[in-house]
């Protein structure tokens, strides 16, 4: 059964079990609800049935009663909160471990993934998806479970006690989860839709928030609301649609459990005549046949909460068995050479690089150059194992980097992109993340180095001055010379620089150049610039076009061998 679960709702191992065992609480909490008409069946017999010349099987007097309910009261207490703590303390404790466990394998996807995933996507399903599953865990599925135990319990009981009132009783259940059963594809369609209409309305909604200098730029205003109205219109008469099939399952099914109530009231009375059964067994299996459906009206509501957990699980499943980044955490590379054996790589069906083979040697600038779309930034990224090629070898030191742990390769690399990333918090603290154990000396060490001591002294409260969401406070320059002093400060072996002075004006980009010249002495490092007198003095230039390798070599040998490469300096010089 563990393994069901587990399958069923992307569980542990440890929720599985633990499932089981609120399944068994609630099971138990479900039988004593029928200590009330038992005793009430009791007390008929004694005192009604003595009325009626019926023998009563036991004789109790008011002391009696009012003790066994005294203890009846106490006991269904204790069971109801044991039942409670064990369901509701392990739905939460589950949901927050699948929290962490989606966090944690989010980490060790390839940026292929969330390069096909929409961000405010990913973000719902962590926390409004895992929110509703374990609301619906909490409110349902044990109770489903449980109910059914139980129910069928309480059915082999009146079988045995008499098996023809039993089935008059108990034969509409069947059909009533039929009924549901033939809407559940409908509804699930429909949940579907809603689920749908309700994520674009929070794409949309981050769109305009990240894009709202855009906005304004342009006088969009009035364009952008209107669109968000529609789409959220779209998912309010969505999730009107879906309370209503559910809605209509639920009522019909449960209409249909009433005529239990007919069926046992025409076969009761057909024994009563006979005089197969007493007045007061016809009366007990009345008021039994009212106690059997409403646990079962209440698992049709609990079940049209399972055709949405069925969406979830399906998004959830969907982060949880996409095929991780893993390796060894352990490596020793005899240097740091990066060699990119045969390389091809890919989105999809979209090729992007096509078998470049090439050797960046620890102690050497290697420059990637060519036209936007060549290549050049994937293969940085490749080389730090964002993504993982389709064929070829890409080694590190004679280690083939597919079979190391992305974090324990990631120790080996300092990384300034073009796109830089802050975050909503101090100086210090952005320039501190290249280094975690950093001293005092050692961050403003970078951040000189970086030229950053600059306009931090313009700062109100100098570094550690809160720079807002993503650097919003800097300028495109001050942050890449942020990024330029992290890179700077975890001073890592293997140096990857995607156009990492673009932002900066001619001054500073000298002054970052003789800084950095000091820094990659003795590493290796890979540089991509699209301003040719940045790269002209590299050890070994790339030219790419296309995916492909045109040329390789020194700026004097590129300009022998490559007419491409001397348009390119032609077009510089211009």
């Amino acid at each position: 059964m563990d393994k069901y679960f587990i399958k069923r709702y992307a569980m542990s191992e440890v929720g599985a079990n633990n499932l089981k065992k609120s399944i068994f609480s609630h099971t138990i909490l479900n039988l004593t609800k029928l200590f009330p008409p038992f005793i009430a069946f009791m007390f008929l017999f004694q005192y009604i049935g003595g009325l009626e010349g019926i023998a009563s099987p036991v004789e109790l007097t008011p002391f009696n009663y009012l003790t066994i309910i005294s203890l009846m009261l106490v006991i269904m207490f204790f069971v109801a909160r044991w039942d409670y703590v064990r369901l509701y303390n392990n739905v939460y404790n589950e949901s927050a471990n699948s929290r962490i466990d989606i966090a944690n394998r989010l980490k060790k996807l390839p940026l292929s993934y969330f390069g096909k995933r929409d961000l405010a996507d990913i973000a719902a399903t962590m926390m409004n998806d895992i929110t509703l599953y374990e609301e619906i865990f909490s409110h349902s599925v044990p109770h489903i479970y449980a109910t059914i135990v139980s129910t069928g319990i309480i059915s082999v009981m009146i079988l045995n006690f008499n098996w023809k009132l039993g089935l008059a009783a108990l034969w509409v259940i069947p059909v009533a989860l039929a009924i549901f059963f033939l809407s559940k594809k409908k509804q699930r369609a429909v949940v579907d839709e809603w689920v749908k209409s309700n994520r674009e309305v929070f794409d949309d909604l981050q769109e305009n928030i990240d894009q709202i200098q855009e906005i304004k730029s342009y006088n969009l205003e009035e364009e952008s609301l209107q669109q968000f109205y529609s789409k959220l219109e779209k998912t309010t008469q969505s999730k009107i649609n879906a309370e209503l099939a559910s809605g209509l399952a639920n009522a019909f099914s449960a209409m249909f459990l009433k005529l239990g109530i007919v069926t046992v009231t025409f076969v009761g009375v057909q024994m009563l005549i006979a005089g197969e059964i007493n007045i007061l067994v016809f009366i007990a299996f009345l008021m039994l046949t009212s106690s059997i459906y409403l646990p079962i009206e209440g698992i049709l509501t609990f079940m049209a909460m399972l055709v949405m957990l069925d969406g979830v699980v399906a998004r959830i499943k969907e982060i949880k068995t996409m095929p991780i980044q893993e390796g060894k955490e352990e490596m020793h590379p005899r240097s740091y050479d990066i060699e990119f054996k045969d390389v091809v790589f890919g989105y999809d069906d979209y090729s992007v690089i096509q078998g470049v083979s090439f050797t960046a040697k620890q102690g050497e600038v290697t420059a990637l150059i060519g036209a936007s779309g060549s290549g050049k930034t994937t293969l940085t990224k490749l080389a730090a194992r964002f993504w993982d090629i389709d064929s070829g070898q890409i080694l590190l030191g004679g280690e083939d980097i597919s079979k190391i742990d992305p974090e324990t390769l990631l120790k080996n690399f300092a990384i300034v992109f073009q796109d830089v990333v802050l975050f909503n918090a101090s100086i210090r603290d952005n320039i501190a993340i290249g280094k975690k154990d950093a001293t005092e000396e050692e961050i403003l060490a970078a951040a000189k180095i970086a030229r950053c001591d600059a306009f931090i002294q313009t700062m109100p409260e100098g570094i550690d001055t809160i720079i807002g969401e993503n650097g919003q406070k800097l300028s495109g320059g001050e942050r890449q010379r942020i990024s330029i002093a992290r890179a700077i400060l975890k001073d890592a072996p293997i140096i990857l620089m995607d156009e990492a002075t673009a932002s900066l004006d001619v001054e500073n980009e000298s002054l970052i150049q003789e800084a950095l010249s000091e820094l990659i002495k003795q590493k290796t490092v890979i540089v991509i610039a699209h301003r040719m007198r940045t790269i002209r003095s590299a050890d070994k230039i790339v030219l790419l076009d296309n995916g492909k390798i045109d040329a390789m070599g020194t700026d004097e040998q590129l300009q022998q061998q490559s007419e491409l490469y001397q348009k390119m300096l032609e077009k510089s010089m211009a």
